[in-house]
């Protein structure tokens, strides 16, 4: 089950738990330490207890005074108020002398066989020994501090033994740990929000780098866009392997891209290529025929009027097809306002058709050093584009200008917005999506491309415009 959990998860986790172990741990050494510390004081303030009473209770064994040791031996009893202590004061033969519990320790028994431990057994046994020793009984209930009386020249009068029943420091503990977990608890409950905090920023740039490498194979590698925070840790290092990573599929689809649409391009050429010399062959007989009817004259200027459309919409045919033989030399006459005037005229039949209202600007007046028939087939393929696109009963808009040295055509329609993926294979011959377009646009880019121009789309919801701008630098054959 952890195994299959979010980094972005099991980070903080890690750290959460990492941080209530650690309070465990120095909250058990502080409870610890507090006990040891507690125990010293109660063992240092019990020898001094000792130290005080043997000297008090001296008087009393020199002058065999039982009462008046058995009182001094009740006295720092009675202000503690503790059961769990006992005092007991033996001669210098190790017999009871008094005590503050005289049903256990009788006067003049034997306290080493009244205690029974032999710890405490050894140590009275030692009558040479002046200094105070702590013993603890075998089983660890009771805690003996044994402190010599001395007389005046140093003789051993006896012992003061002080019995205490180490459940006294249970209370002592249970202070000392009740504090140190209520610490312990306030730190944790301070460090867990910001050990989680911590380490959901550590594990959010490996999750966000999961997601991104998720989505390679899914999607193309072009919309991908992945930011990740700069260093030179591990997160870093692989962010950076994922970028190069998805910028060389960027490369291999372009260059996959480049390369279909260049066969694709290549068979279209193979194709047209026929195509054209067919469709020369039966052009050049009607062209000529055109001439020979005119050699013999007799033309009302109405017919001649109709003879010199036919014969420039077939020339115009002509180097259209020529134009799909890209190499091809472009060969055509100047540019005169007629041209472009020929353009409204042909495709006035088709928006009339769908009651389109053509919006016709043109602001050209004199002849163009730019090839006619290349030009008129430019903005006819626009046109007859803008008028599949629009609404029926809307409006198109058409500008012709010069601008410096350069001719610009812009054509607008007021349809549907082009799709984005259509968009970067418009000018591909046959590529489509949702209705399939033909060679038009791409006859279009091959025409511009020739004539070393430029060719802009732009295309929101309800605006759609194509604009093409021709450089006016020569290009007319003769």
């Amino acid at each position: 089950m952890l195994a299959n959990l979010s980094y972005r998860h099991k980070t903080p986790l890690a750290m959460g738990l990492v941080i209530v172990v650690a309070a465990a741990v120095v909250a058990a050494a502080l409870v610890w330490q507090g006990y040891r510390q507690a125990r010293a004081d109660f063992v240092t303030h019990s020898q001094a207890l000792g130290k005080t009473l043997a000297r008090t209770v001296r008087p009393a064994l020199l002058h065999d005074d039982v009462w008046q040791a058995y009182e001094i031996l009740l006295t720092p009893l009675e202000r503690s108020g503790d059961p769990g202590r006992a005092l007991v004061l033996l001669d210098a033969r190790g017999l009871v002398f008094a005590a503050s519990e005289p049903r256990q320790f009788a006067v003049l028994d034997d306290f080493v066989h009244a205690a029974e431990e032999p710890a405490i057994a050894a140590a009275l046994a030692r009558p040479e020994v002046r200094a105070q020793v702590q013993v603890e009984d075998g089983a660890g209930r009771f805690l003996y501090i044994l402190t010599p009386v001395l007389a005046e020249d140093g003789t051993l009068l006896g012992r003061l033994v002080q019995r205490y029943d180490q459940a006294l420091f249970g209370p002592r503990l249970g202070e000392v740990a009740t504090g140190t977990v209520y610490a312990a608890l306030a730190a944790v409950l301070l460090l867990l929000p910001l050990g989680w905090l911590a380490g959901h920023r550590l594990a959010e740039p490996l999750s966000h780098l999961a997601d991104c490498l998720a989505r390679v194979g899914r999607e193309l590698p072009e919309p991908i866009r992945c930011e990740f925070p700069h260093g030179r840790d591990e997160i870093g290092q692989l962010a950076e392997r994922f970028r190069n990573m998805v910028e060389e599929l960027r490369n291999k689809q372009a260059l996959e891209r480049h390369l279909a649409q260049s066969d694709r391009l290549a068979a279209v050429g193979r194709l047209s290529a026929g195509i054209a010399h067919e469709i020369n062959n039966p052009l050049g007989g009607m062209l000529n025929s055109i001439s020979n009817y005119r050699r013999r004259g007799g033309t009302d200027p109405q017919a001649e009027k109709t003879l010199a459309l036919i014969e420039r919409g077939l020339v115009q045919i002509r180097d259209t097809v020529s134009a799909l033989l890209v190499e091809t030399k472009l060969e055509s006459r100047a540019l005169t306002p007629e041209d472009l005037e020929d353009a409204r005229t042909l495709i006035h039949a088709d928006a009339q058709h769908k009651g389109l209202t053509l919006d016709w600007r043109n602001g050209v007046a004199e002849t163009l050093p730019l090839p006619s028939a290349q030009v008129r087939q430019i903005l006819l393929n626009l046109l007859l584009n803008a008028v599949a696109a629009s609404p029926e009963g809307d409006a198109m808009l058409c500008v012709i200008e010069r601008s410096g040295d350069t001719l610009r055509l812009a054509v607008g329609n007021a349809g549907p917005a082009i799709p984005e993926r259509r968009r970067q294979h418009l000018f591909e011959p046959y590529f489509g999506e949702g209705e399939v377009h033909g060679l038009g646009l791409w006859v279009t880019y091959q025409l511009v491309a020739q004539l070393q121009g430029e060719i802009r789309v732009d295309s929101v919801p309800g605006h759609t415009r194509f604009e093409v701008v021709l450089p006016l630098h020569g290009g007319v054959g003769g």
